[in-house]
């Protein structure tokens, strides 16, 4: 007798857990469907080396539903780091060459080579790939990283609000990092994780935003915002203290200087002011991102 109503305890015991666990199931699958559907799209070249500590912290950490991303002209292993992701259903790959005059759009803010590529695949994204499919479509590159500084939920309790005001467009305030004196990364090194130190708020190119946009209220899209809203829809400027864009421009010491041609020896001054605040913001995201990594 003692052995059954032990058993019958057990079994009651198990099956509390398993409710308890199919709710929390359940609970978690209805919050992501009241969520918005939200997309990345990005042009890159040659940033292999980049693309999938960017890619999973976007999809693991902050949700993003899917990435609409289109190569400009590289040469370097991307199909390697993409094919899983592309199989997956996670990534759209789009070639998209600069020197094919269809792919280029002309419009303001035309200042480096490969901009009208950019606008031609920004627009091209909102209205050939994501309209009726995503609520909202964040163009940003590969060297920035959206972070709510309040958790995930907060960042899409923002995106349900404008949805509410009628906003077409949110624009995130840029924080531009520095290189935190990290040469180059070892072997498994997030550059989210070794690079902390940023710019001031007030520095100049923190003025800048880049933007998430609603593909049905957004006629034409610049590099940084849009020009073209439908009627009856506004922008906002969300909060850089909710909200901000993690720009790691310099990335490391060797990419500086072999990329971007700058290190504290050509323009030192350039460099102080890029080690200003010490923003370890970030970092409350990045134990689920390796805790998710060292599963797969």
């Amino acid at each position: 007798m003692h052995a059954r109503k032990k058993a019958i305890l057990y079994y009651t015991d198990c099956m509390q857990r398993v409710m308890c666990l199919i709710l929390l199931v359940l609970s978690l699958s209805c919050t992501r469907q009241e969520r918005s559907r939200v997309a990345i799209c990005a042009m890159f070249k040659n940033e292999a080396p980049w693309l999938k500590e960017w890619i999973d912290y976007h999809r693991i950490v902050l949700g993003i539903d899917h990435f609409y991303l289109y190569n400009n002209d590289s040469t370097d292993h991307y199909k390697e780091v993409l094919r899983s992701l592309i199989d997956e259903g996670f990534v759209e790959l789009i070639d998209w060459s600069s020197s094919d005059p269809k792919h280029e759009l002309s419009g303001a803010f035309m200042d480096a080579p490969w901009s009208g590529a950019q606008l031609g695949a920004y627009n091209d994204c909102l209205k050939n790939r994501a309209l009726g499919k995503m609520t909202w479509v964040a163009m940003i590159d590969v060297d920035e990283f959206i972070v709510p500084t309040s958790g995930v939920d907060s960042f899409y309790e923002l995106l349900r609000k404008a949805e509410k005001k009628n906003k077409a467009t949110v624009c995130l305030s840029w924080r531009v990092f520095g290189t935190s004196n990290v040469e180059d990364l070892k072997q498994g090194e997030l550059l989210t994780e070794r690079l902390t130190w940023r710019s001031s708020d007030e520095y100049g190119w923190n003025r800048h935003v880049k933007s998430l946009h609603r593909p049905e209220y957004v006629s034409f899209a610049l590099v940084h915002i849009a020009e073209s809203l439908s009627p009856n829809f506004g922008s906002k400027t969300l909060s850089a203290d909710d909200v901000r864009l993690h720009h790691y421009w310099t990335r490391t010491e060797r990419f500086c200087s072999e990329r971007r041609k700058q290190s504290k020896e050509i323009d030192p001054q350039f460099f102080d002011n890029l080690h200003k605040i010490e923003d370890k913001t970030i970092l409350q995201y990045l134990p689920a991102l390796k805790k998710q990594e060292c599963h797969r």
